[in-house]
């Protein structure tokens, strides 16, 4: 044999050759790849609890390079572990020892690269698949050791044993030798080592047991004592069943038990009084079996309590029982019946007030049932095909519950009583219309020959005409089709019509076209004519007088410009404010009505309220030129206020004096105005939305502050404002709008501590805050009402719906001008603390007012083009506004520079 060293040189001189045959041929020998290892051991499906494995292999000799061998361990293809043997280029084995870190199966695979070559690995070894489990004790984890009831004879058991390995259960049943029944097996238990299993087809009936769990590693080795996990119990069984057939006068019991019981089911007439109750046995029904089913049928049961008790018993040891009650009725009175016009036939009788009676045919089919009145009395129509029948009736008891008798049961079921004795009942048959061969003549009825408006409800019937005939109502001349109607067994009647809203002005024709069942068409005609329609056309009655204002020049709300269109001797005739704002069904509806809102609002910020403040400034740089006038009015109006309420020895005269007076100027709007009925009423819907906004919303606002911050109020009268409520009336008929601008808060709230800004800022915002809400509140009141308008309203029902409209205006109007940024108006405050949150709530505020307030501007409600008007006024304002700041501004200079100087003087003093 050769030495080392020879073999080492004779090695070195072959890859010399090598080398240089492969740069001749072009191929390095560095670039080649070695030949796939082979893995010897572990063989493959080797088993173990260690998680240590060892790995040994031979590689292919490389001509006298180095290797590098990687075994790897991987589980789905993912590798968990590895380890790297070194080969020298002399040798043909490799070893290495893997170390896993839980117990599952693994793959193993081999590869080899050269140490001094590019790192380019060989074709994969063999694989082998390697078992590494546990050896855990197994352990019972789903129950306690001793003491366990199982209702099911095969009872799921979980618990942890060996990973990989096996665990078998063995039961012992009562009674049976101490080898024990296979009852499940685990094999092979997860990785995990968590394990569960359930037996199938028991040979043992219920009584005491046990269970025994061994495990056995995946070698084989069992890895617990001999008796493993041991838990003790017994197979309990659960209550019987049971099922009721109710009948007349009669129950039929089906209860089953649990196997190898023995049952029992005792039928009782139970008279119940909680612990006095008497129980009088009348039957007994007994089954044993696999498992046992009892059926016991009661029949010819008298009215009264029915008990049925069953029984289990099981091995003599464990006993359940199935506790229910039926109530039976006593038989129902009658029936009686009667053959209907419309060839129904109608049953009656007498029975228990609350029960329910039905009416069956002899075969037990149900054609009506009834529950009995308080009276005692029933009665129940069916539609019965033609011919004789006889028919009875049967009552059923209802909300029955032992509980009401102080008796515990697990079911309390309404029963029925015995049929009554029968009532023969024969229907005809129906006879056909005989065709008619001429039209039939007839009257159409419920048009008064008054004018119509578009939108306006007619209905309309007739009497006298075949059953069945077809009905259709037109108007033309270019027909339109109001509406269709069926004529009934009684030959009438009866449909609502409406007349298109979008009906020219102008002569119509009312069409009505009768066709009897195989007959010829009857026709009447009716001329109508169509006006325009007048101010709340939707509440006005069939036969009120209209007049026709289509050629009448456009005038404020409530007025036709050329002479009323209402009769103001009605009290429930629309006023001037009557559903002029819109409701908030409408709102949702017109997208473009809230687009114009909150345009409005912002318009209003712009061209109304930073104008304003404009002004306000300079006003106070001239309060020696302005407003000695408005403060010598407003100091006689308040001593005037005072001895008034000195007088009356109470201010609440003097408020209901100020809301009156106020009303009655807010009245004015209405250019028919007078002493009439309507007047009276809507004079009293504004003293309604007035008192709500100003003495309740200072009420609650005051309650709130006091509550709040522990700041005193108190509600105070500003007779001055009367004034603000007169320009109002003149800027609102001046621009045709109502009810808008009604300002004139005579009543406010006053704070009667001194406080700092921020309060005097929140008592502000809570006061305007409460004002708002409660128009908010008016504003849906008034939305809901109007969704169920009746045809023809009261007086009252116009007062309140006037009422809430004049609450809705004058709170939004109201809190808009209580912020505007004036010196003696509440914006000021807020405007001078924080011009963010005074700029937020007027915007708020300003956009609920467009959009409830504003559109009632102009010739409809919310109308869009509208708009333009609003902004043209609103841009009127802001350029008067800022003439009247550029006058003060630049003429009051000098004044201003002399008051500057004897400010000095003073200061000098």
């Amino acid at each position: 044999m050769l030495s080392t060293s020879l073999r080492r040189a004779a090695a070195a001189g072959a890859i010399t050759a090598i080398a240089a045959a492969s740069l001749v041929a072009g191929v390095s020998v560095a670039n080649a790849v070695p030949g796939a290892p082979t893995i010897v051991t572990p063989a493959d499906g080797f088993t173990t609890i260690s998680t240590t494995i060892s790995v040994t292999g031979t590689v292919v000799d490389a001509g006298g390079f180095d290797q590098n061998v990687t075994v790897t361990a991987s589980q789905g293809g993912v590798v968990a572990t590895s380890c790297t043997s070194f080969v020298s280029y002399f040798d043909t084995s490799f070893a290495c020892d893997l170390t896993v870190a839980a117990a599952g199966t693994y793959e193993l695979v081999a590869t080899s690269t050269e140490v001094s070559g590019d790192g380019v690995a060989s074709v994969p070894s063999n694989a082998v698949t390697v078992a590494v489990g546990t050896d855990t004790p197994v352990t019972v984890t789903s129950h306690p050791e001793f003491d366990n009831e199982w209702s099911s004879l095969t009872p799921t058991l979980a618990g942890v044993g060996p990973a990989l390995g096996r665990v078998s259960v063995f039961v012992y049943p009562e009674g049976t030798p101490p080898v024990g029944n296979l009852y499940c097996e685990v094999d092979p238990v997860p990785a995990s080592g968590i394990w569960s299993c359930t037996g199938t087809n028991p040979t043992w009936d219920y009584g005491a047991a046990s269970f025994r769990a061994d495990g056995f590693d995946v070698t084989g080795a069992q890895t617990a004592s001999d008796f493993g996990d041991f838990i003790q119990g017994a197979f309990v069984p659960g209550p019987p069943t049971s099922s009721y057939v109710l009948g007349p006068a009669s129950v039929t019991a089906t209860v089953q038990g649990a196997s190898g019981a023995f049952l029992q089911t005792v039928v009782y007439e139970a008279e119940l009084n909680g612990e006095g109750s008497v129980f009088t046995e009348r039957q007994v029904c007994g089954a044993s079996g696999n498992p046992p089913v009892v059926t016991c049928a009661a029949t010819n049961l008298t009215p009264g309590i029915w008990n049925f008790y069953t029984e289990q018993d099981v091995a003599e040891v464990f006993y359940e029982s199935a506790n229910d009650y039926v109530l039976i009725p006593p038989v129902p009175g009658g029936p009686s019946a009667t053959l209907l016009s419309d060839g129904s036939v109608r049953f009656s009788g007498t029975g228990v007030a609350g029960y329910r009676v039905l009416v069956r045919t002899v075969g037990a089919s149900t054609v009506c049932s009834a529950i009995v009145s308080g009276s005692g009395t029933w009665r129940c129509d069916a539609d019965l095909p033609p011919g004789a029948a006889s028919y009875r009736a049967i009552q059923q008891s209802v909300g029955f519950d032992t509980n009401d008798y102080d008796v515990g049961s697990d079911r309390s079921l309404n029963g029925f009583s015995a049929y009554t004795s029968t009532v023969s009942v024969t229907v005809p048959s129906p006879v056909a219309p005989t065709p008619s061969p001429t039209p039939v003549p007839w009257t159409l009825e419920g048009y008064d020959g008054g004018a119509l408006t578009p939108g306006q409800e007619l209905t309309l019937f007739a009497q006298g005409l075949p059953p069945g005939t077809s009905v259709v109502i037109e108007i033309r001349s270019t027909p339109q089709v109001l509406g269709t109607a069926l004529v009934d067994a009684q030959g009438s009647f009866e449909l609502a019509v409406t007349i298109p809203s979008d009906l020219e002005v102008g002569d119509h024709t009312l069409v009505a076209i009768a066709t009897p069942p195989g007959g010829v068409a009857s026709t009447v005609a009716i001329p109508v004519a169509v006006v325009a329609s007048p101010v709340d056309a939707a509440k006005t009655s069939v036969g009120a007088p209209i007049v026709d204002k289509s050629d009448a020049a456009p005038g404020p709300l409530g007025s036709d410009g050329g002479g009323s269109a209402v009769d103001r001797s009605n009290p429930a005739a629309p006023s001037a404010i009557s559903d002029q704002i819109p409701t908030i069904d409408r709102i949702i509806r017109t997208p473009l009505v809230l687009v114009a809102g909150g345009g409005l609002a912002l318009a209003i910020l712009l061209l109304v309220a930073f104008p304003a403040e404009l002004l306000n400034s300079t006003l106070a740089s001239n309060t020696r030129r302005i407003g000695r006038w408005y403060a010598a009015i407003d100091a006689a109006v308040q001593r005037a206020t005072d001895w008034f309420a000195a007088v009356t020895r109470t201010r609440a005269v003097a408020a209901a004096v100020l809301v009156v007076v106020t009303s009655l100027i807010f009245g004015f709007i209405d250019p028919d105005y007078g002493f009439d009925p309507v007047s009276l009423r809507m004079t009293l819907s504004l003293a309604i939305g007035l008192f709500i906004v100003t003495y309740v919303s200072s009420w609650i606002s005051g309650a709130i502050i006091s509550r709040v911050w522990d700041i005193p109020t108190r509600i105070s009268l500003q007779p001055a404002a009367v004034v603000f409520a007169i320009i109002g009336v003149i800027v609102a008929r001046l621009l045709e709008f109502s009810p808008g601008f009604l300002i004139g808060l005579v009543i406010g709230l006053d704070l009667l501590t001194r406080v700092g800004s921020v309060h005097r800022v929140r008592a502000t915002l809570t006061t305007i805050g409460v004002m708002v809400g409660l128009a908010v509140l008016a504003w849906g009141g008034f939305s809901v009402m109007s969704g169920f308008a009746p045809g023809e309203p009261s007086a009252v029902w116009m007062l309140v719906s006037d009422a809430l409209v004049a609450t809705t205006s004058e709170g939004l109007t109201a809190a808009l001008a209580a912020l505007l940024p004036l010196g003696y108006l509440h914006g000021h405050e807020i405007f001078r603390h924080s011009k963010k949150l005074w700029a937020a709530t007027f915007v708020g505020v300003g956009t609920i007012f467009a959009l409830v307030v504003l559109p009632t501007a102009g010739t409809g409600p919310g109308d869009a083009a509208q708009l333009g008007f609003w902004i043209l006024v609103m841009a009127g304002f802001a350029a008067v506004t800022l003439t009247l700041w550029a006058v003060l501004h630049f003429t009051g200079n000098d004044e201003s520079d002399d008051e500057d100087v004897e400010h000095e003087v003073e200061a000098v003093r």
